[in-house]
């Protein structure tokens, strides 16, 4: 092995303890899930039969969005926290160079140390790890939706640059890039759950998630965090993922985030049409491009009639 190699393996190594509870967070996370469902699904019983609740596809879609409000919640503000904790004064949205000063070894005082007295930077990485974990398994345990190819590809896309950002002593910029990714995932989730319940500001809903995921995702993702970790991340000294000295981390990092990139210009063009739809289409029209941009599947087993009449 290679003393560049050598030396990442030692940094993870040496940060692997600080993820274990991780696992308690995904079973955290399971458990939190059991116990949300098994309560709405008995307020669902005691609705009228006319309601739009009764039908148990729709059951399934407002308690996966509800549930997914709670996590996008959780994870806005322990990323906010994280955030604070991470050498904001120079890594920020506009001024991207001091998430790279010191790496690899100078930024160890930044976990656990007088930068980071709360561990908000571990919390943060361990509870969103306990969160994508516990979304890959959860159907097979009989709760919540399955997901597409597409959207497995974007939870393991950010399991990995979730452990690259601590186990790599690179949180300084994975905080950055996470805490800006989770800024629209509470505007998704309530919209869809409005769109669900076919409530009243659904299009408003849909709207204010529309301009948060522009705004997040397809203007300030590429303009600081792809600019940062592409041509930045190589331009300071002492050098940051130098692709000559850490050529697979860097490598591995970008690839991950340039297909992020990818699948958010795939999702905005879903929205787009989506948002054509609610401006200048019929209601019909919106509801049914809607069901054709969600990626969540209905489970099996008498849910799936529920899709077919939407």
């Amino acid at each position: 092995m290679s003393p560049q190699l050598e030396e990442l393996a030692g940094l993870a190594r040496k940060n692997l303890p600080d993820l274990l509870p991780t696992l308690g967070y995904c079973v955290l996370w399971l458990l939190v899930r059991w116990v949300f469902y098994k309560s709405l699904r008995a307020y669902f019983k005691t609705l009228p039969a006319t309601s739009v609740l009764k039908n148990v596809g729709m059951q399934e879609k407002v308690l996966e969005e509800s549930f997914a409000i709670i996590g996008a919640v959780v994870a806005t503000v322990l990323g906010f926290m994280a955030f604070q904790q991470s050498d904001r004064g120079t890594c920020g949205l506009l001024n991207t160079r001091g998430c790279f000063r010191d790496w690899p070894n100078g930024t160890d005082g930044d976990v656990g140390g007088r930068k980071d007295p709360t561990g908000a930077i571990a919390l943060y990485h361990n509870v969103e790890l306990g969160w994508y974990l516990h979304y890959l398994i959860k159907h097979h345990l009989g709760m919540g939706m399955v997901d597409n190819l597409q959207m497995h590809l974007h939870h393991f896309s950010t399991i990995t640059l979730l452990l690259i950002s601590y186990l790599l002593n690179l949180h300084r910029a994975g905080v950055l890039v996470l805490a800006l990714l989770n800024i629209s995932n509470p505007f998704l989730h309530v919209a869809k759950v409005v769109h669900y319940l076919e409530a009243k500001g659904d299009t408003v809903a849909f709207l204010a998630f529309a301009v948060a995921f522009f705004l997040s995702r397809i203007v300030a993702y590429p303009l600081v965090v792809l600019r940062a970790t592409v041509l930045e991340s190589w331009q300071v000294h002492p050098p940051f993922l130098d692709p000559a000295r850490h050529l697979p981390v860097y490598l591995a990092a970008n690839g991950l985030l340039l297909l992020l990139m990818v699948m958010q210009v795939q999702w905005m063009a879903g929205i787009v049409r989506l948002l054509l739809k609610a401006v200048g289409g019929s209601k019909d029209d919106f509801k049914k491009e809607g069901a054709s941009v969600d990626y969540a599947k209905t489970k099996a087993g008498g849910v799936d009639a529920h899709a077919k009449g939407e």
